[in-house]
């Protein structure tokens, strides 16, 4: 197998378990730590999918594309877009979200200093040793 399939399948599993364990911190949706965790989840999340479609990127890049893709979510939360997108499809407010909440960028922030190490542990596991 190809080096670039081997990251794929390793940050395919990855993105699953991270989409896994977010879904299963909607049972704990009302608690403060859960927001927290939640946005740093979607970051994360967001890295993996992105090592998925570009496995070669420097995990920096990576962490910094999941960073920008999860402050532009958040920001688009000002305006009422999302608002819109929800009350059609209720669902899409895990992807839009749907309130403004400043802290949450530093969830994303946390979320994309969890994606640079993961990230380049994937890329060095998906490597053969020659």
């Amino acid at each position: 197998m190809r080096p670039p399939n081997r990251v794929r399948m390793l940050a395919a599993a990855a993105a699953a378990a991270t989409l896994a364990l977010g879904l299963a911190l909607q049972a704990f949706r009302f608690s403060v730590w859960t927001d927290a965790a939640g946005g740093a989840l979607y970051t994360l999340l967001v890295g993996m999918l992105v090592l998925l479609a570009a496995p070669r990127l420097p995990a920096w890049t990576v962490a910094a594309i999941a960073l920008g893709w999860s402050v532009a979510i958040e920001l688009l939360q000002l305006t009422p877009i999302p608002g819109a997108i929800v009350a059609a499809f209720p669902p899409a407010h895990l992807v839009v979200g749907n309130a403004w909440d400043p802290w949450d960028l530093c969830s994303a922030a946390a979320g994309a200093l969890l994606v640079w190490p993961i990230a380049a542990a994937l890329r060095t596991a998906g490597t053969p040793v020659e």
